[in-house]
């Protein structure tokens, strides 16, 4: 669970326990006297009395919060959230993982004895969101206040969440990934009032390393304290129950979020979204549609693992989903996925490419390492489900038996690793190699590729799994209420029809600006064609084709130029390469330089599996192996098929994981170039050798 204190108590609990009460908000401290531990799941929830309007004690029904096509209708995250309570009340809405009791009689490899998914209904959380009001009442929280979140998913972040909606205030998500530094300097932009942590780990940090830095954090608490401490956000959501705090009611126009930048570049900025912003983005989603209670149904259920201190994981699952009576279980982790997904049993997903590929690297493997029959038959059971997905899963009779057995024997075998329950996915965050769109499909899951980013809430295009709807290669048509425009850098009009050029676009999606930077703003929002709208420079490279499908082909920023002249965009050639199933990460690079040349994260599972090295040999010795290299070589020729001569990288190195924690990816997994072509400046330099340097004293 989770709970509050002040600043100064959060600092005495840490060095005596148990005596800071006299330093607490009254409210806390009398939570520190009385408080006893309940869950969320409690028989005893008090009444929902956040379904009431702030104005009045008129109770409303399902029939008021909903349209005539029977979908809930809202104007604000917080209408949105409080009518969602009203008309999916008795659905369920988190599941939260509960490892399983110890005991003698339960045999340890059943699944009974792992654990399960506990879950919470929509009332449930709607009297933790009234109690939450509370507490953030109770700590100083108004209107147009600030509040940091530190935490990946979990059902306190949501209510939270919620309740600063309530109160018309604005929450402001961060990772827990992020060093301490980030985290200070995004509470001091932002000039947070309070900050809840997830875990004790990160409270210590803050506490020690953050508050003193931060002067405008009165409060911090922590969900993972247990109750009856000062800082545990359980002692004083206890003590909140019963009580009643009068709804702030906001408007669309009101700050919803402020969401930091990832910062590849620089100083991460804070993108402002409103109600407004949030809300069109959920409804411009129904829009593309054919039968919206059919696209998104109330029975649907996701696992959340994408991170809602993130736009795509915040409007497209968590929003979303509580906007159309949806679930979703709460991953406990990357390590975990795989289990989860067992045991939750999505029937929709939200994810990176990075999930799929690895389930389509494990088939490869599979396929390579089975003895020549099974080979055969796992090529065959893919190649018709290909062809029933041409025959738009019209098959004759002859092979319409064919596939029940091949998919019998074979791919829903596949499936049964995304629970078996999946009806289509969606992925964004970045760009989805065409072959793994094709296997997903071969399977019998149709992945459905998206565009968008932070600063357009973030939907700007999406591909649906409908006829007409769907182009493998590109990220799908404009989402409802959003205009895409393709501009012409370098003259600053629009571009020709089918021409390449800056993706651009306007609607109720596009941020209010960047928080205390009107520079910034200026350098990305300027008048559209149409002579009045808001106009949202993305920095990404792409076209539309003729049918209004987007294709994004790089950024503006990673292009570069050869000593020769030739332009290149490094992400499509990376995407090339990574699709091998030996290479987890590539860099490619070569700016001002004769060629490219590539930094390569080599996946040592698969080639030692490959090439039959045993487990004892270290990688160390592996790295200049003639047949490591030589597999190498041949993948990154098989998978430059159609790449430009001039992109294919000339020669590469192996180098270790780029990772959060070594500040080579930023939270939400970009890898952050430039840092990555410092830190190995001299195994590049060592890679173009000589030659260039030769080169460079002729000049």
């Amino acid at each position: 669970m989770t709970l509050f204190t002040s600043r100064t108590a959060s600092r005495l609990a840490l060095a005596a326990k148990g005596s800071p009460t006299a330093r607490l908000p009254a409210a806390a401290a009398a939570a520190t006297a009385t408080s006893a531990a309940t869950t969320a799941s409690s028989s005893h929830q008090p009444a929902i009395r956040y379904l009431s309007s702030s104005s009045n004690n008129e109770t409303l029904t399902r029939d008021d919060v909903m349209d005539s096509n029977g979908l809930l209708q809202f104007t604000t995250l917080h209408e949105m959230n409080r009518n969602a309570a009203i008309a999916f009340k008795d659905n369920p809405l988190f599941g939260t993982y509960k490892p399983a009791a110890v005991e003698e009689n339960v045999v340890q490899d059943k699944p009974e004895a792992k654990g399960s998914f506990e879950w919470m209904t929509y009332g449930e959380y709607a009297a933790l969101v009234d109690r939450c009001r509370t507490v953030l009442k109770d700590v100083g929280i108004g209107q147009y206040d600030k509040i940091g979140l530190i935490s990946n998913n979990r059902w306190e972040w949501a209510a939270l969440a919620a309740a600063s909606y309530s109160l018309n205030a604005t929450i402001v998500p961060m990772y827990e990934t992020q060093l301490p530094k980030d985290w200070t300097y995004i509470l001091n932009d932002s000039q947070c009032s309070a900050l809840f942590c997830s875990t004790e780990d990160i409270f210590v940090k803050a506490v020690k390393e953050v508050l003193p830095n931060t002067p405008s954090v009165n409060s911090t608490f922590c969900f993972n304290t247990p109750s009856g401490e000062p800082h545990s956000l359980t002692t004083v959501i206890e003590h909140a129950k019963g009580q009643s705090t009068p709804v702030i009611t906001p408007t669309p126009d009101d700050l919803a979020g402020l969401i930091y930048t990832s910062g590849t570049t620089g100083k991460p900025k804070g993108v402002e979204l409103t109600h407004d912003n949030f809300v069109s983005n959920i409804y411009a989603v129904r829009s593309m549609a054919e039968n919206p209670l059919d696209f998104i149904r109330s029975s649907d259920r996701s696992l959340a693992f994408l991170p809602w201190a993130h736009s795509y994981g915040q409007t497209t699952e968590l929003w979303c989903a509580v906007a159309h009576g949806g679930s979703m279980g709460i991953c406990r982790g990357v390590p975990h996925i795989l289990e989860d997904l067992s045991f939750v049993q999505p029937t929709v997903l939200f994810a990176v490419p990075t999930l799929y590929k690895k389930v389509y690297d494990g088939v490869q493997n599979l396929i390579e390492s089975s003895s020549p029959t099974k080979q055969k038959l796992m090529r065959a059971a893919l190649d018709m489900g290909r062809k029933k997905k041409e025959a738009g899963g019209n098959l004759g009779l002859f092979d319409g038996l064919k596939y029940k057995v091949l998919d019998s024997l074979v791919t829903s075998k596949i499936r049964a690793r995304f629970g078996g329950k999946l009806r289509h996915g969606f992925v964004g965050g970045a760009a989805t190699p065409k072959d793994i769109i094709d296997f997903m499909d071969n399977i019998g899951i149709p992945i459905c590729e998206g565009y968008g980013l932070t600063e357009t809430s973030p939907l700007i295009s999406v591909n649906i799994p409908y006829s007409g709807w769907r182009k493998s290669g590109s990220v799908g048509k404009p989402v409802g209420g959003v205009t895409v425009v393709i501009m012409n850098p370098d003259t600053n009009e629009e571009a020709l029809p089918g021409e390449e050029g800056e993706i651009c676009c306007y609607g109720r999606n596009v941020m209010r600006g960047y928080y205390g930077n009107p520079e910034a703003t200026a350098e990305v929002i300027t008048v559209a064609p149409d002579g009045k709208s808001r106009l949202f420079h993305t920095g990404d490279i792409g076209k539309l084709d003729e049918e209004g499908f987007i294709s994004v082909t790089g950024r503006l920023k990673e292009q570069y130029k050869l000593e020769n002249g030739k332009y290149v965009v490094p992400t499509p050639i990376e995407e090339s390469i990574a699709m091998s199933r030996f290479i987890s990460q590539v860099v490619v690079c070569g700016a001002n330089r004769p060629h490219n040349v590539a930094l390569i994260v080599p996946d040592w599972v698969a080639i030692r599996s490959a090439l039959n090295i045993p487990n004892d040999v270290e990688e160390e010795s592996l790295v200049n192996d003639k047949a490591v290299r030589g597999l190498i070589d041949e993948e990154i020729r098989v998978n430059s098929y159609k790449l430009k001569k001039y992109e294919v990288p000339h020669s590469w190195a192996f180098v270790a994981p780029f990772t959060a924690a070594n500040n080579m990816l930023t939270p939400k997994m970009s890898i952050r170039r430039k840092y990555v072509m410092t830190y190995y400046e001299d195994i590049i330099g060592d890679m173009y050798g000589d030659e260039h340097k030769e080169e460079k004293v002729a000049a």
